[in-house]
């Protein structure tokens, strides 16, 4: 029988940023969230794995993140970026001091002592192991990570299965490479799947046994069918879990708990918007030129009295779902972007924290509840479509605004099936078609079509695509005359460096 209880869920996923651009979006962007997002995480990892804190953590890692999180260039820009940020305290100390604005200035303090204790903790402890930390984790059985695509890519829209297969497998030889281990679980890209994608799932299971998908999927379906345990997913061997719909609206909306009065504003910055945030929300309606300032030690306790809310609201919905159900009690699902726990939501890790606390005997990993469950008789769920977004569609990725981006990544695939054919081996032939593999799987991204849709740094999303298609197109042209340029194919590999081991094989 399926136990009752909660399975918290932190999706991580950044793209390639390494040496494409710096602010306010390119290597920046990724620094501040491994700041502000994964050292206070894996803390929270590291205290569940040595028994300081009680509770379960599921947590997935793409590919495309894992390999930058162990990248020395970027380890070493992150140690300088946490430097200048104390650095930077120290000025603004002085400068608020000399202002007369003493608030501001106990802020500043108290950022720079949060830089330092960032500095120690990835100096001491998490440099260099930020993948052996979650293997450390799932050792103590009290962490699970989940696989997922190379680059996270949108798998239902690319442009063959042979394609799909590739993003997946990729993911998978990364997975081993990081973990020592097969996966259990498999994050699908943006939850998005239709029963197209089935025959691929279902060649490559095993490894992995399920998949999350959003609670869209469900339809029309009962309460009961919802959320409250796993159920087969169209003709694979898989089963599906789906995201709870309660603890996506007490979090990941605009009503939600992140945007609570006496929590950090994100949006407003210093210094035309690259400085410091030292206001807080205030409220819904307030205009950014009224926000108030933010105390740090009133958004701790808002946090405190948020996460026993959540917890509260978690134990009666797993009740209400249990209730009359003895064959099917009550599984709540409750993921979230890890970005959103500290970076966005700066008081989101000691909230986490809490809620793992508070639930402590509640709290089930994902493999778990599967594991559970296969024996028994379960319903089928195949959904036409869904995804992790407002409306299930795909009409985030896919759209007219985006039509000329697909167009282009259909035809540097159809490019790519090509090269495979003509390639007969040689060393430096083999080294260009594998870059191209790499400039294609990040020309595949699902990210560049989200953030162009979004209107969220679109420019730097376009211009981003439209690199990797020239540098793409570079190769192959190189290809197609039989004459390699050496210097221009080692920046590319310098640049684009994702993947070490990769080989052409994965598209044969």
């Amino acid at each position: 029988m399926v136990a009752a209880g909660t399975v918290l869920l932190l999706h991580s996923h950044m793209p390639y940023v390494r040496r494409n651009g710096d602010w306010p979006v390119g290597e920046e962007w990724l620094l501040e969230a491994w700041a502000e997002s994964y050292l206070p995480i894996w803390r929270i990892i590291e205290d569940l794995t040595a028994g300081r804190l009680q509770g379960k953590l599921a947590i997935t890692m793409t590919p495309v993140l894992a390999e930058q999180l162990q990248d020395g260039y970027l380890e070493e820009r992150l140690d300088r970026y946490l430097r200048n940020k104390i650095g930077h305290t120290r000025l603004e100390m002085e400068r608020l001091k000399g202002m007369g604005d003493g608030p501001r200035c106990s802020l500043a303090s108290f950022f720079g002592d949060l830089y330092r204790d960032l500095l120690r903790d990835f100096e001491e402890r998490l440099r260099g192991r930020m993948m052996e930390t979650l293997r450390d984790g799932m050792d103590a059985g009290v962490v699970e990570v989940l696989a997922s695509a190379a680059t996270h890519a949108h798998l239902p829209s690319l442009g063959s299965d042979r394609n799909r297969l590739a993003q997946i497998e990729i993911g998978l030889e990364s997975y081993r490479r990081c973990f020592g281990r097969e996966p259990r679980g498999l994050w699908l890209p943006e939850c998005s799947y239709t029963p197209d994608l089935d025959d691929v799932l279902a060649s490559l299971s095993p490894p992995f046994t399920y998949v999350i998908l959003d609670f869209s999927a469900a339809g029309g379906a009962d309460e009961v069918a919802r959320t409250c345990r796993p159920l087969r997913l169209g003709s694979t061997p898989l089963l599906a879990i789906m995201r709870d719909e309660m603890a996506h609206e007490l979090v990941w909306t605009e009503r939600g708990y992140p945007a609570g009065g006496d929590y950090r504003e994100f949006a407003k910055r210093d210094y035309d918007g690259w400085g410091f945030q030292y206001w807080r929300v205030t409220s819904e309606g307030t205009p950014l030129d009224e926000k108030d300032i933010y105390y740090p030690e009133r958004a701790a306790t808002l946090a405190k009295v948020d996460a026993g809310d959540f917890a509260a609201r978690l134990r009666g919905r797993v009740k209400e779902l249990s209730a009359g159900n003895a064959d099917a009690p009550g599984v709540i699902l409750a993921a979230y972007d890890t970005e959103l726990m500290g970076h966005w939501w700066r008081e989101g890790p000691a909230w986490l924290r809490e809620v793992l606390d508070l639930l402590r005997g509640e709290a089930l990993l994902p493999a778990g509840v599967v594991e559970e469950a296969k024996a028994q008789e379960l319903p089928t769920l195949s959904p036409r479509m869904t995804a992790w977004n407002v409306d299930g569609t795909f009409s985030t990725w896919v759209n007219p605004g985006t039509e000329d981006m697909w167009e282009d990544t259909y035809r540097a695939e159809e490019d790519f099936a090509r090269l495979i054919n003509m390639w007969g081996g040689g060393k430096e032939t083999g080294q260009a078609v594998t870059q191209a593999a790499r400039e294609m799987l990040l020309l595949e991204s699902s990210d560049w079509s989200f953030m162009v849709s979004r209107d969220a740094a679109a420019d730097y999303a376009r211009a981003r695509f439209a690199a990797h298609l020239d540098r793409y197109e570079a190769i192959s042209t190189m290809l197609d005359r039989g004459e390699i340029d050496a210097d221009l194919l080692s920046g590319l590999q310098d640049t684009d460096n994702l993947f070490s081991w990769l080989t052409p094989d994965y598209w044969r």
